[in-house]
């Protein structure tokens, strides 16, 4: 093959690439408007396990958003209370109470029933997945956009996700996570949404176990207000020595 037409396939390939992933922003940027009201950010979450309606376990967490890509969690009502989780750019590592050292840890593990640690500590999806439009589908009387997300980094909470958004507002409505290995495992639907910072925000979500059906996990976001932390709250050096959150 001559050079010519060789660069002509390179040129065009970076022509189909750039609007392609361009779309892939503007609409998880329009799903996040959803979730992220502010930069920086306190979001208070009540976490509550259920077993055939019974409560198996329940929980409080505050998580300190900084950007796209930094968080800080702690537990603050929980079996291990004063338990750190902590995200920075694709790094994630848990402190324990009474230990020196924080452990690395991946979003997907399980936190507590069907949360996993990405859950509580990712709000956003921008920058972590690919879209692909698969169609449209009616829930319930509202007309969805069903979308594929392939995770763009090993980081990422889950490795795949068919997400059905409104497709007037691309509000979140139901969510399929899906395994490497292609298994379905659980189901979320996100039920509720109030004002904050005059905007339409995420405030209650439930997520079925897609397997053993009568499991679920109910997450209730009972606060959000605008809040910044100084940098060294993100080095995970200086977990150890966080005692006023």
């Amino acid at each position: 093959m001559s050079r010519i037409p060789l660069l002509l396939i390179l040129l065009a390939s970076f022509v189909w690439a750039g609007p392609q992933e361009d779309e892939s922003s503007r609409i998880l940027e329009k799903i996040d408007n959803f979730r992220v009201p502010y930069d920086d950010f306190l979001i208070r979450t009540r976490i509550t396990s259920y077993e055939k309606e019974k409560v198996k376990e329940a929980a409080v967490f505050d998580a300190y958003i900084s950007g796209p890509e930094k968080s800080l969690v702690i537990a603050k009502d929980y079996k291990t209370k004063d338990m750190k989780l902590l995200y920075v750019e694709e790094n994630m590592w848990v402190h324990l109470p009474n230990t020196h050292r924080p452990i690395r840890i991946t979003p997907i593990q399980r936190l507590m029933g069907e949360a996993s640690n990405g859950d509580v500590a990712r709000v956003n999806l921008s920058g972590d997945y690919d879209v692909e439009r698969l169609g449209q589908e009616d829930l319930e009387g509202t007309q969805c956009l069903k979308l594929k997300l392939t995770a763009r980094k090993k980081s990422a909470s889950y490795h795949k996700i068919i997400l059905y958004v409104c497709e007037i507002d691309y509000r979140s409505i139901k969510a399929e996570f899906f395994l490497l290995s292609g298994k379905h495992f659980k189901t979320a639907y996100y039920e509720e949404y109030r004002q904050v910072a005059e905007r339409n925000t995420l405030s209650k979500m439930t997520i079925f176990d897609a397997i053993q059906k009568e499991k679920k996990t109910v997450f209730e976001y009972i606060l959000i207000e605008e809040k910044s932390l100084p940098a060294k709250y993100f080095n995970k050096n200086y977990l150890i020595h966080i005692k006023d959150l």
